[in-house]
C-alpha cells in the first residue's frame, strides 16, 4: 500500500474516532446539588450507552432558570447541546420577567421524561387531617395562613395560587429563594404551609413531623396517597405539575431528534432511574412530539392567567 494511502486512512479513522468521542452536553440551568441537577446527572449517565456517546452536566443557573435556556437556544443545532429543564422557566417564570430571551417557538422539546404534583403540607398539629377539612379550615380563616414557595414567579407559587383562586382561598404568599430556604422557613415555623416539589419533605412527613394534604395534580399519587387531588377537591382543570424534560436547539434535524427521543427513553427504564424517580417521588411520565408541545403550550397560556392575576408580569 503506498505511504499516501496510508496516510489518507489513517486520517479517516482518526476522524471517524473523533465523531464517535463527540460529548453530548445538557445544559441544566439551576447550582449543582438540586433536584433538577441529580435528576439529570442520573439520566443523563443512563443515556450514555444508548446515545453511544459520553454526557456531561453543565449548570447554568440564574434568571429562575431562563439564562440556562437562553444558552441552550443559541446553541448549534446538532443534538451534542441540549438542556434538561423543569417547568418554570418554560411555562412560568417567562410571565414575571420584562425580557425573557426566548418564546416557546424558540427551542424544541424533544422529551418528557418525569412528572411530579407540587404539595401542600403541613404540621402535624395542624387542625386538619384531610384535604377538606384544609380547604375548610383555610376558608373559615382568610388571610391568617401563609404559604412557603420557591420563588416569585415560580411554577410553585403559581400551582397554589390558581388552586387558592379556584377554591375561594385567601392565603398568604411568602416567597423565597428556593426549595431548600422553603423547606427550612416551614420547619422551622415560619410559614405554616409548605408548597414545593415531594422529595424535600418526605422524611419528614415519614417521621410524622409533618402531614401533606393536598397535591396539584388531578390524580393522586403513590407517593402519598392519603393526600387529596385536586379532582378530589372538584377543581381537576387546575392541575400543575412539575415535570422534566429534555430541550433540543430549533432546527435540530429530525432524524437526531428520534435518535435523541429514543435514547432518553430508554434510560428511563433502566433499574438506576427507576429507583431514583421513586425515591424522589416522582412519576416517569414520557411525552413527545405534538403531545409535549401541546401540553406546554396550554401550561405556558394558564400560568400567564394566574401571573396576571396576581399582578407579576414584567417584574
Amino acid at each position: 500500500m503506498k505511504r499516501s494511502h496510508r496516510l489518507l486512512l489513517a486520517i479517516a479513522a482518526f476522524a471517524a474516532a473523533g465523531a464517535q468521542a463527540q460529548v453530548v452536553k445538557i445544559i441544566v440551568p439551576t447550582p449543582p446539588g438540586g433536584g433538577t441537577d441529580g435528576f439529570f446527572r442520573v439520566v443523563g449517565k443512563e443515556a450514555e450507552a444508548y446515545l453511544k456517546q459520553s454526557v456531561i452536566i453543565e449548570n447554568v443557573p440564574g434568571a429562575g432558570g431562563t439564562i440556562g435556556v437562553a444558552k441552550l437556544v443559541n446553541a448549534k443545532p446538532d443534538g451534542l447541546t441540549l438542556a434538561g429543564i423543569w417547568s418554570s422557566p418554560l411555562t412560568a417564570t417567562p410571565h414575571t420577567l420584562k425580557a425573557t430571551p426566548y418564546s416557546t417557538a424558540d427551542y424544541v422539546p424533544v422529551i418528557e421524561l418525569s412528572h411530579t404534583p407540587y404539595v401542600m403540607c403541613v404540621d402535624a398539629k395542624f387542625p386538619a387531617s384531610t384535604g377538606a377539612e384544609f380547604v375548610a379550615e383555610l376558608k373559615r380563616n382568610p388571610d391568617k395562613y401563609t404559604f412557603g414557595n420557591d420563588g416569585v414567579g415560580g411554577t410553585g407559587q403559581l400551582s397554589a395560587a390558581r388552586a387558592y383562586r379556584a377554591l375561594g382561598l385567601k392565603v398568604r404568599d411568602v416567597p423565597f429563594k428556593g426549595a431548600g430556604e422553603t423547606l427550612a422557613s416551614f420547619l422551622g415555623g415560619h410559614v405554616d404551609i409548605y408548597v414545593g416539589s415531594p422529595a424535600p419533605i418526605l422524611s419528614s412527613v415519614a417521621s410524622g413531623k409533618s402531614k401533606c394534604l393536598v397535591v396539584t395534580s388531578a390524580d393522586r399519587v403513590p407517593a402519598l396517597p392519603a393526600a387529596a387531588s385536586l379532582k378530589d377537591l372538584g377543581i381537576p382543570g387546575e392541575e400543575t405539575m412539575l415535570w422534566r424534560a429534555i430541550l433540543a436547539p430549533k432546527g435540530t434535524p429530525p432524524d437526531v431528534l428520534r435518535k435523541l427521543e429514543a435514547a432518553f427513553e430508554q434510560a428511563m427504564a433502566t433499574p438506576a432511574t427507576k429507583a431514583y424517580v421513586e425515591k424522589a417521588g416522582e412519576i416517569v411520565r414520557i411525552r413527545k412530539g405534538a403531545e409535549l408541545r401541546a401540553m406546554l403550550e396550554t401550561e405556558y397560556a394558564s400560568l400567564a392567567a394566574v401571573a396576571k392575576t396576581l399582578n407579576l408580569q414584567a417584574q
